[in-house]
């Protein structure tokens, strides 16, 4: 460990207490990532997605302090010395994925959709038309064991990423989630130093729709139920809460736009906006009084 150093990850050495573990933004898997603290400001985070998860083979997930002040000038820190980074490699250009493995992946047959159709459809007044409707414009897939492939592609037809998620009958995540290009990494269909530049989920739909409201919701499930229920708006996900940012909200300069973040993020979604240009939005805090991470979704299957 080099002392010299600003921004380290946390240990116990470091900091005298047990790492304080969160979810990996990457692979989703709970309690595996390991957070940069500024050892010049109390060690204090440098933010929550900031740092390193300990599934190193599977997930690979490294985001370090340099990357994340390069990528937000306007959360650069105060008397920062480039030689006090710790330097890693180069981050990768963007590289799309062929849209061949979108449209390979392309079908109803993963349990999410069985749910959707069986159970949420009928019960919230779907039609059969509407939803293949929906599973058509927003490009959804299905791995080999149904899992849902839920496809991020850009307005310009440019995919990055497939995000696979696993639920159970009930509509309920089973716990598992991935991403398409780890296991294409590992068999040789991308290169090895390819890496993951999100977008939001249904991104693609923008130039189809320049006049439609667009609401944006936390998760894909809730995208696509909202999709159905209201065609008249177009539904984007973040696909998870940490998945707002300036950068990635730049597409929808111009735009009308609500947010509506899950019960708990109302005030993080809010500071995030803040820091956007060129976009005329409402952060709805009508979810703010419900339980914890309940979202639209929740809120129509119970009534």
């Amino acid at each position: 460990m080099n002392k010299d150093f600003r921004y380290q990850l946390e240990s116990r050495r470091l900091t005298g207490h047990q790492p304080r573990k969160l979810s990996c933004p990457h692979c989703g898997r709970k309690k595996c990532l390991v957070r940069y603290v500024d050892t010049r400001n109390g060690f204090s985070y440098v933010a929550d997605i900031v740092g390193k998860c300990d599934h190193q083979h599977s997930c690979g997930y490294h985001y370090t302090p340099s990357q994340y002040y390069r990528d937000n000038q306007w959360a650069q820190a105060p008397d920062v010395r480039p030689e006090t980074y710790c330097r890693p490699a180069p981050l990768p250009p963007f590289q799309p994925m062929p849209m061949e493995y979108v449209e390979r992946s392309l079908s109803t047959h993963s349990t999410f959709w069985q749910w959707l159709s069986a159970v949420a459809a009928p019960l919230l007044g779907i039609t059969a038309e509407r939803l293949q409707q929906v599973h058509n414009d927003y490009r959804i897939g299905a791995t080999r064991r149904a899992a849902v492939i839920f496809w991020q592609i850009d307005e310009r037809q440019q995919v990055h990423g497939g995000h696979i998620m696993q639920y159970r009958t009930d509509g309920h995540r089973d716990g598992f989630q991935g991403w398409t290009h780890i296991p294409m990494i590992r068999v040789g269909l991308l290169p090895p130093d390819w890496q993951l530049h999100q977008c939001l989920f249904g991104q693609h739909l923008l130039p189809r729709r320049p006049e439609a409201h667009v609401c944006i919701v936390e998760s894909e499930k809730t995208a696509l139920v909202m999709a159905a229920c209201q065609p008249e708006h177009l539904w984007l996900a973040t696909a998870g809460s940490g998945g707002l940012s300036p950068e990635r909200v730049v597409c929808l300069r111009g735009r009308r736009v609500t947010l509506f973040p899950d019960s708990g993020c109302y005030e993080k979604w809010c500071r995030q906006m803040q820091l956007t240009t060129g976009i005329s939005y409402n952060v709805s805090a009508g979810l703010e009084g419900y339980p914890p991470n309940t979202d639209l979704c929740d809120l129509l299957m119970n009534e």
